[in-house]
């Protein structure tokens, strides 16, 4: 039978990749469906500790920080950089090669990787300085000149999915002392605008922005701490849309429990039509939130709201990100244990049939008992990026400090 070309294409990746899943030198054999990331081209496992990836729509790319020193020719230090690894060729790209170095420090969020994979946008160690990486030419771009930025976990760059734009939080650099807004690069025509929030007044705070594919909508968290009533002045997710101007408020109302709700996380779904989010409000309706707040979806063309939950409904789910099919969300629930706190294991949800799959299941099915963290999934659901400590996930006794990048690929 022959194969369309989009379903030729599919086959020819997922040939490609099965074909690949060979044990690189030093590593532990991990169960079919699962590949190391962090591994160099002539398939030597990286010898230091990697996490926080990210896969691009097409499975092709993952982007991922390594404190390891033989990823790349070249790179020979133990700081941590940015690399991407192409699962397809096993070429492993050293994103973060700059003239003025990565200065020291630890990562804390993940790069962001455009759709076809090409295009990587990432901060410094230092937090000061935000780049973007074109994996075709090996160009190192900085996208955030002009600006007082200060890049950290509630404030990392965001590259849209087709790689035109990217998105971050600063404030100008001719006016240092002034309010947190959001800017704007176009990859494209080479320029940068600022937006605000439209009903934010003058001591407006903005973080975590993310944009649709096309780069025309943006989720935020915004607040306002010197808004006369304090239901004004709070934060909540709101969604942007850039041709119009119309805000959206993305969050829900928390009725009777205002001192402990909490919103965070917000995540812009692809098709611009979905923020998906994380909410705490104990008493919203019917049953409320788990203590720590759980992960929401909101429909922005119907409105509704969709709660995302594991098998296990007592416990707090959280880190929610979507598909660009919009049918799938790959998020970690916060399992409960005693007496060493809780687990982070990571699911898959269809959103269509309700199944859900549990990425980091050991051998006997049982969930993972060292943390996992920072998944993202490809446009279909197919393949789930992620770090992880490879030795817990077979079962065998392990060290929290031995993190690894991995992808997975559902059955």
């Amino acid at each position: 039978m022959r194969l369309g070309g989009r379903a030729a294409a599919v086959a020819a990746v997922a040939t490609v990749c099965a074909a690949v899943q060979t044990t690189p030198a030093g590593a532990l054999e991990l169960q079919p469906g699962t590949v190391y990331a962090n591994v160099t081209s002539d398939d030597v496992m990286g010898n230091g500790p990697s996490r926080y990836a990210a896969i691009s729509a097409n499975g092709r790319y993952v982007a991922f920080w390594s404190q390891a020193s033989n990823l790349a020719p070249g790179d020979t230090d133990d700081v941590h950089d940015v690399y991407v690894k192409d699962l397809r060729t096993g070429r492993v790209h050293w994103a973060s090669d700059l003239a003025d170095g990565m200065d020291a420090g630890a990562p804390y969020t993940a790069p962001a990787i455009s759709a076809d994979g090409t295009r990587v946008a990432f901060p410094t160690l230092d937090g000061t300085r935000a780049y973007t990486y074109d994996v075709r030419t090996g160009r190192t771009e900085l996208v955030s000149d002009g600006t007082h930025a200060r890049f950290s976990g509630a404030n990392a760059p965001s590259i849209s999915g087709n790689g035109r734009y990217v998105t971050f939080t600063a404030r100008s650099a001719q006016d240092p002392a002034g309010r947190s807004r959001i800017r704007l690069r176009d990859l494209g025509r080479g320029t940068g605008e600022w937006f605000d929030d439209p009903a934010a007044g003058d001591e407006q705070r903005v973080a975590m922005v993310s944009l649709s594919h096309d780069g025309r909508r943006i989720a935020y968290l915004a607040s306002d701490p010197g808004a006369d009533d304090p239901e004004d002045g709070g934060t909540h997710v709101y969604a942007l849309d850039r041709r119009t101007g119309e805000r959206t408020r993305i969050d829900p109302e928390c009725e009777d429990d205002p001192a402990e709700h909490g919103v965070d996380d917000p995540v812009m779904g692809p098709d611009g039509r979905h923020v998906v989010f994380r909410f705490k409000c104990r008493t919203l309706r019917p049953t409320g939130t788990n203590d720590a707040g759980d992960v929401f979806l909101r429909d922005l063309g119907s409105g509704a709201l969709r709660r995302v939950l594991g098998p296990k409904p007592q416990f707090a789910t959280h880190t929610g990100r979507l598909s660009a099919d919009g049918r799938h969300v790959v998020f970690v629930a916060a399992e409960e244990r005693e007496p060493r706190g809780p687990l982070q294991v990571i699911y898959l949800l269809d959103l269509r049939t309700g199944r859900t799959d549990m990425i980091t299941a050991r051998p006997d099915g049982t969930a993972n008992q060292r943390p996992a963290s920072g998944p993202t999934l490809d446009a279909h659901g197919r393949a789930v990026a992620y770090d992880a400590v490879p030795r817990d996930l077979l079962g065998e006794p392990s060290a929290a400090g031995d993190r690894q990048v991995l992808v997975t690929r559902p059955r």
